[in-house]
């Protein structure tokens, strides 16, 4: 009898106990980070080649559309930008100390929000398969006011294993790049539609 009355206390309290304990853990949603909701339309310039040494091929203007195409899954208004506007050729060093005033000359005139992307490395090799590898740098600013609304890196990885990857080697690369830029925009907030 008293272990019956045991078994079912402890019933009654796991019924009861479990769903406030589920309860606790589902997070709160966050309220949008303001600076993002202010966005109206970012301009993706040029993917900027910042590999050293000897280049292999990259189509940096497909890149361009993968990090456009991206972003407007995530509900941005965005545009691909032609050229890097009046500051010519865009660098690492000129973008992470970024002065307000070279920022102003970043991008088209017309737009306020500019994103650069900065391809830092992209490899595929042969093995008894082939495997790809891609870094990738953004940066997001905000030309009005001069601040940086966001950074970050993303790598991505591919790669197929057998006779049948070992054909495939030239699929590796744009894979890899492919997965960099999901890795990317991964931290950009998603908006509501």
């Amino acid at each position: 009898m008293k272990r019956a009355l045991r078994n079912g206390f402890v019933v009654v309290f796991i019924t009861v106990l479990c769903p406030l304990l589920s309860e606790a853990k589902k997070k709160e949603k966050l309220p949008p980070d303001p600076r993002f909701a202010a966005i109206q339309n970012i301009s993706v310039l040029p993917v900027v080649d910042a590999r050293a040494g000897k280049k292999a091929g990259v189509n940096l203007e497909k890149l361009q559309g993968g990090v456009v195409k991206t972003l407007k899954k995530k509900h941005y208004s965005v545009g691909a930008a032609s050229s890097s506007g009046e500051v010519g050729e865009v660098a690492v060093e000129d973008i992470e100390g970024a002065d307000p005033k070279y920022l102003k000359k970043l991008g088209p005139s017309s737009e306020r929000w500019v994103m650069v992307v900065f391809l830092d490395d992209v490899a595929s090799k042969i093995t008894f398969g082939s495997t790809g590898n891609a870094e990738l740098r953004g940066f997001l600013f905000d030309k009005d006011t001069g601040d940086l609304i966001w950074k970050d890196r993303g790598v991505g990885q591919a790669g197929q294993g057998g006779l049948m990857g070992m054909t495939m080697k030239g699929m590796m690369k744009g894979a890899a790049l492919e997965a960099a830029v999901s890795s990317l925009l991964a931290s950009v907030p998603k908006r509501p539609k």
